[in-house]
């Protein structure tokens, strides 16, 4: 916990903060009662702040929620005129519903479709799945009571304010977490509350429950509860993959203290959680629970990547899936084995969040796939790692720019779509701020001096 003795306010050092502060009413002086609130703390002003601009991003996706009646009477959702692309608001979760039989009932990997000559099963780790499943359930329990008031909102609609409502939930246990983790900095995770980004993809994909628990595994892990964070980890990567990353930071740290035994004791309850979820889907319904493998494994580059931007500004050969897998994973590799000797040859021991930061950046320029929405998982350690306000709010504007950019490219030419170039701009920008806060963080590794204790 922070003292209130040592709190910093990020004014005296930020540019782009002390504006900030300065609009609200100035510097606190030196008589004024910090800390002495009843109601209005940091935490829950930083929570306020979260469900603002949480509601910004339920906003911006409101567009594609939207609904129709049929002759029938039932309500269908409309995305007519390419609605998705104009507004922007695009998002997983809505489509899904039907498309991914959630709609129907029954165990969600369970159910399968086919596409061309490939029989599709579910594409999501076991953990998002049963998420997804469980608050399908809900919809189709509580959707009757929706319909029969006569509003004109489809199904999908209704689970998709269910699952941001949960998400929300989450988003805010989060930012609890993170506030504990920033310590004396604790203004700083106004970064993260009141991010574009958060506006932008808070409801594009179920990301949210995986950062949650990623927080989470790094919030015990700082209290030395590496049985905690193991859980935690685990229970993150039947989620989504990523959090398994979160070990690669914690094994660094080991092997520089050489006390491996907390770190094991990590990976085997991260190894034991993962695995207790998994095995029964694994056993019963094995074709479902391969899909997120296959699926990974066969697909090609996605459009906002390294890749994706050498093959449409060059006239080399794309190259074929096996390639492109070998080549993304041996970038990947070599920039974990740079990291690791980094952590190893620095004077003083890093934090552990520098080098999941590090690592998480490491994974989204190299992977094959960079769905927009997995900037999310960046903002947490970039802010934690790096609190330099301009920086971080100039790459966080430029990265939800990227998310409309995509949108109105991807209406095509014939519908007046723009050209790739203008999202190639967006995305060499990323890319530049990107390794900007790289470097910055690697020197703040290389220049500490004396010993570190924070894990």
């Amino acid at each position: 916990m922070d003292s209130l003795r040592t709190r910093r306010s990020p004014a005296l050092t930020e540019s782009v903060a002390r504006g900030f502060v300065g609009f609200l009413g100035g510097p606190v002086g030196r008589f004024a009662a910090v800390g002495r609130q009843r109601w209005w703390t940091p935490l829950r002003v930083l929570v306020l702040v979260s469900l603002v601009f949480l509601s910004f991003g339920f906003l911006a996706k409101a567009p594609c929620l939207g609904g129709a009646r049929a002759e029938d009477g039932s309500v269908f959702l409309d995305w007519s005129g390419n609605r998705q692309y104009l507004a922007a608001c695009y998002n997983d979760i809505t489509p899904l519903y039907g498309g991914r039989g959630l709609d129907a009932g029954g165990f969600p990997y369970a159910f399968s479709w086919v596409e061309g000559d490939v029989t599709r099963y579910l594409e999501y780790p076991v953990l998002a799945g049963l998420f997804q499943w469980l608050v399908a359930t809900v919809t189709r329990v509580t959707y009757p009571l929706l319909d029969a008031t006569g509003w004109a909102i489809p199904e999908a609609a209704w689970y998709f304010a269910l699952t941001a409502l949960a998400m929300s939930a989450l988003w805010v246990l989060a930012i609890r977490l993170v506030a504990d983790l920033a310590g004396h900095r604790i203004w700083d995770v106004v970064l993260v509350a009141a991010s574009p980004l958060v506006i932008v993809h808070a409801f594009t994909n179920w990301d949210i429950p995986s950062i949650t628990l990623a927080v989470a595994a790094m919030h015990a892990a700082s209290r030395s509860r590496f049985g905690l964070a193991g859980l935690f980890i685990g229970l993150g990567t039947a989620f989504k993959l990523w959090p398994l990353y979160l070990l690669g930071a914690y094994l660094v740290l080991a092997l520089r203290d050489r006390r491996l035994g907390p770190f094991l004791r990590m990976l085997g309850v991260a190894a034991v959680s993962w695995l207790a979820l998994n095995v029964p889907v694994m056993l019963a319904y094995p074709a479902g629970w391969r899909e997120f493998l296959r699926l990974n494994s066969e697909r090609g580059y996605e459009w906002t990547t390294i890749y994706a931007i050498i093959d449409r500004n060059t006239f080399l050969p794309a190259l074929p899936v096996p390639a492109l897998n070998v080549v993304s994973f041996g970038l990947f590799a070599a920039a974990c084995l740079g990291i690791l000797v980094l952590g190893l040859r620095a004077q003083a021991r890093p934090r552990a969040v520098e080098l999941i930061f590090l690592i998480v950046v490491a994974f989204l320029v190299f992977n094959k796939v960079w769905s927009p929405q997995y900037s999310l998982w960046l903002l947490i350690p970039a802010v934690l790692a790096l609190p330099r306000w301009r920086l971080l709010l100039s790459w966080m504007v430029v990265d939800a720019l990227v998310w409309p950019l995509l949108m109105w490219h991807m209406l095509g030419s014939n519908e007046m779509g723009i050209p790739s170039g203008l999202l190639d701009a967006a995305l060499l920008t990323r890319l530049i701020l990107l390794g900007v806060m790289t470097a910055l963080v690697v020197r703040q590794i290389r220049a500490r001096r004396g010993s570190m204790v924070e894990s």
